[in-house]
C-alpha cells in the first residue's frame, strides 16, 4: 500500500543535459574549514543520517514513511540521486520533489572523474536547488553513497573539498534562516531495489554515453593536468595571503633549491 503512493506521476523539468568538467581543489583557507565555524560546530543539531542497519527492512520501512510525509509537506523536499559510469563517462541524475510542484530532473554527464565525484556533485546541485526554494524547511536526501555525503561536514583535507566547502556554505545559509531547518540523509542501496531511488538507477544505467574527446578521456590526462592546476593555485594562494608571516623563509632542498607542493597518490605534499 505504501509503495502505491510512493509511485510520483508528475512531469519532469530537464534542467540541465550537457558535458560538465568538475574537479577536486583544495581550499585552505576558506572560511568553512576556519576551526569553531564548521558545520558540526555550530549546526550538529540541523542534520542527521540515517545508515542501514542489520535491519534492512525496518530501515526500509522508515525510509517510506519518511517520504511519504515529506511528499504531503510543502515544507518538504525530497533528493533521490545516483551516478553511474561507462565508456569512461559518468553519468548522474536526482529527481527533487517538492510538494504539489513538478518533479525537478538534473542530469550531468562528466569524464575523467570518479563516481563518488559525481554522486557528492549531484547531491550539491540538488541541496542548492532544494534551498533555493524559500518554503523549504525539511530536506531528505536519499543515496547510495552516504559514506559520500559525509564528506559535506567533514573538515580535514580530502578529494572532494572543493564540493563540500559550496554545500556547507549553502547549508549554513539555510539552517541560519530558522532554527526548525534541516536536512537527512538516506542510505539506500541499489540492491534494495527500492521504487523512488531504483527509478533513478535504472535511468543511469540504461543512458548511452560516448566521449567526443576520447583522446583526453585517460585518467592520467586528466589528473596532470589537474595537478599543475592545483599547485599553481597553492602558490598564488599562498603569496597573496595575509596568513603568510613578515618573516617566512623559505624552505630548501639539498640542492638549494625552494621546496614546493607536490602531488602524489591522491594526496598533497611537499617536495
Amino acid at each position: 500500500m505504501a509503495k502505491q503512493r510512493m509511485k510520483l506521476k508528475l512531469p519532469l523539468i530537464d534542467v540541465n543535459d550537457k558535458y560538465n568538467k568538475f574537479f577536486p581543489s583544495f581550499l585552505f583557507f576558506n572560511d568553512e574549514f576556519i576551526p569553531g565555524k564548521h558545520l558540526i560546530d555550530t549546526f550538529s543539531d540541523c542534520y542527521s543520517f540515517h545508515s542501514c542497519t542489520l535491519n534492512i527492512q525496518n530501515h526500509i520501512k522508515n525510509l517510506e514513511e519518511t517520504t511519504i510525509r515529506a511528499s504531503s509537506n510543502p515544507f518538504s523536499s525530497i533528493v533521490v540521486s545516483d551516478a553511474d559510469i561507462k565508456n569512461q563517462i559518468v553519468t548522474s541524475i536526482s529527481y527533487i520533489h517538492s510538494f504539489n510542484k513538478p518533479i525537478v530532473k538534473t542530469l550531468h554527464k562528466a569524464i575523467n572523474v570518479t563516481t563518488a565525484e559525481a554522486e557528492l556533485f549531484t547531491i550539491r546541485c540538488s541541496i542548492n536547488q532544494a534551498v533555493a526554494d524559500p518554503c523549504i524547511k525539511h530536506i531528505v536526501v536519499i543515496t547510495d553513497s552516504l559514506y559520500i555525503a559525509r564528506k559535506i561536514f567533514d573538515s580535514s583535507t580530502h578529494l572532494y573539498q572543493i564540493h563540500s566547502m559550496v554545500i556547507s556554505s549553502e547549508l549554513r545559509e539555510f539552517f541560519s534562516k530558522d532554527s526548525m531547518n534541516c536536512i537527512e540523509f538516506w542510505d539506500c542501496p541499489s540492491k534494495q531495489q527500492w521504487a523512488l531511488h531504483q527509478m533513478v538507477d535504472k535511468e543511469t544505467k540504461n543512458l548511452v554515453s560516448i566521449s567526443s574527446f576520447s583522446c583526453k578521456s585517460s585518467w592520467d590526462f586528466c589528473k596532470r593536468s589537474e595537478c599543475n592546476s592545483i599547485l599553481l593555485q597553492w602558490k598564488m594562494t599562498f603569496q597573496a595571503s595575509d596568513l603568510r608571516g613578515s618573516n617566512f623563509l623559505d624552505l630548501l632542498d639539498d640542492d638549494s633549491y625552494p621546496i614546493k607542493p607536490s602531488y602524489s597518490k591522491g594526496g598533497p605534499w611537499l617536495s
